[in-house]
């Protein structure tokens, strides 16, 4: 009788840890349902990971782990085990809100393949993707060209890799990268002006800085004098630096705005005209030297897929008009993403989903021909390519330097801000240089006014440049291959 009453005790004092622990678990289960279904892989991952080691975890929980690490950015190499442990019991009957569910989705198959792949397991992801497509059960659930454009990007990665470029990559230091991540870089094409995005605690912030003597200044937080509510980010900058494009908004409601410098801020943004803006996703932005032709991102009905880069042209009443499709040579039935043209306003750089690419968005150039056309994309190359996504190249002069965030294991913490030089190959044409005060006969002077500076291809005599003379430093930098040059200028 007093062992059973001990016992009873006993019980009486876990019986609460144990509810307790169980209110907790059903809780993880039920958040990390919920923000997996909202998408929110950050936050669903958190509360799937309490499940680990206890009686809830399954194949269909492992499979929901692996997809959330896919879905952030730096982790996707985390979801390969749990996705290798989720096809071990697969279901071709898979009901993806039921929070019940036991087994994964046949569909697991693909997306360890894609583990593997943006982990550059190129071997192991063809093995997955070929036992996909053996399934039982494929033929009548998946769709078939999807898992074959894997198959064909690991392919072609492994002959991109064959011949890698040089390339020169410095990370921009401490001053402008930290722990949190620092993306979306936007540089001036004088390389003096830098725009960027850091991911504060509460919201994500747009910083600017100036290079001052060959170093980068203290990033000033210029997001409360645009206006943003945390959900702007630069795109690029105009010639002269004095106006900075944004992008506003989130998923399908996107649209491009603007601001100006004044002598000391910069305004609060304004958005651009209904021609630009379609009521969908605008998602990025880059302005021609001249100031003239937009070439911006939208998935707007009619395109070739599902976002396009179109270019629009400012009429002679100051609005934007004449939006048309770059077409076919350019866009593909994929996504194409983040233009940005040179600074000799023929090179058109973006990435894309589609063309010659290894896996996810590669970055891509194409060049613009005599007659206005577009010449067929040219992959930009591994290392600057890699098997993962590879968004947002800002070049600086004919793009074989430019600006990129990325996450390295040598770097602060989340994404850093590098820039890379692409370096010639034997008997390459070399790139100059031109950078300085203004020199005349053997004096320096130095001009109160701001100014454009033309430069002039004598050979075809087209405008290939307008670099801007910075009047405070009282110098101008501009890179380009050597050549036969005339120099014009224009007082503002």
């Amino acid at each position: 009788m007093k062992q059973s009453l001990l016992l009873f005790i006993f019980l009486l004092m876990v019986s609460p840890v144990f509810t307790q622990e169980y209110e907790n678990l059903d809780e993880a289960l039920e958040n990390g349902h919920f923000f997996f279904l909202a998408e929110d892989y950050t936050e669903a991952v958190f509360h799937l990971l309490k499940l680990e080691d206890t009686g809830y975890m399954n194949a269909n929980i492992d499979y929901k782990i692996g997809y959330c690490y896919l879905n952030i950015p730096g982790e996707e190499y985390r979801a390969i085990p749990y996705l290798e442990k989720a096809i071990q019991n697969i279901t071709t009957k898979y009901k993806p809100r039921s929070m019940s569910a036991k087994k994964a989705p046949l569909h697991a198959y693909f997306w360890l393949g894609r583990a593997y792949h943006i982990n550059n397991e190129l071997d192991k992801a063809l093995e997955t993707y070929y036992n996909f497509k053996e399934l039982p059960g494929f033929e009548k659930n998946y769709n078939l060209n999807m898992v074959n454009t894997q198959i064909k990007s690991c392919e072609k990665a492994k002959i991109i890799q064959d011949i890698p470029i040089k390339i020169k990559e410095k990370n921009l230091g401490d001053v402008i990268n930290n722990s949190s991540a620092n993306y979306n870089p936007v540089i001036s094409w004088d390389e003096s002006l830098l725009a960027f995005m850091n991911q504060e605690k509460f919201y994500d912030a747009v910083y600017v800085s100036r290079k001052v003597e060959g170093k980068w200044t203290e990033p000033e937080n210029i997001t409360p004098q645009i206006g943003s509510d945390g959900d702007c980010v630069p795109v690029c900058f105009s010639a002269d630096g004095k106006t900075l494009y944004f992008v506003k908004g989130e998923k399908n409601n996107r649209d491009i705005y603007v601001s100006h410098l004044g002598e000391t801020f910069w305004s609060n943004i304004e958005p651009l005209n209904e021609e630009i803006n379609s009521g969908r996703a605008e998602t990025h932005a880059s302005i021609s030297p001249d100031g003239k032709t937009l070439y911006f991102t939208s998935n707007r009905r009619g395109g070739q897929g599902e976002l396009d880069i179109y270019k629009a042209t400012l009429t002679s009443s100051g609005e934007w008009g004449s939006v048309t499709n770059l077409g076919p040579e350019i866009n593909t039935p994929y996504d194409e993403e983040t233009p940005f043209i040179s600074q000799n306003d023929s090179i058109l750089y973006f990435s894309s989903k589609g063309h010659y690419n290894m896996g996810g968005f590669d970055i891509f150039y194409s060049e613009k021909t005599n007659d206005n056309k577009w010449s067929s994309p040219v992959n930009i190359g591994f290392p600057v390519n890699t098997t993962g996504d590879d968004l947002f190249y800002s070049p600086v002069g004919n793009g074989k330097t430019g600006y990129i965030s990325k996450i390295k294991p040598d770097g602060f913490g989340d994404k850093d801000i590098y820039r890379i030089e692409i370096l010639p190959d034997e008997g390459e044409t070399i790139l100059a240089k031109f950078e300085g005060m203004i020199d005349m006969k053997g004096k320096i002077i130095r001009i109160d006014e701001n100014f454009n500076l033309k430069v002039i291809d004598k050979t075809t005599q087209k405008v290939i440049a307008v670099i801007s003379y910075n009047k405070e430093t009282g110098k101008f930098t501009y890179t380009t291959y050597s050549g036969n040059y005339s120099f014009t200028f224009d007082i503002e």
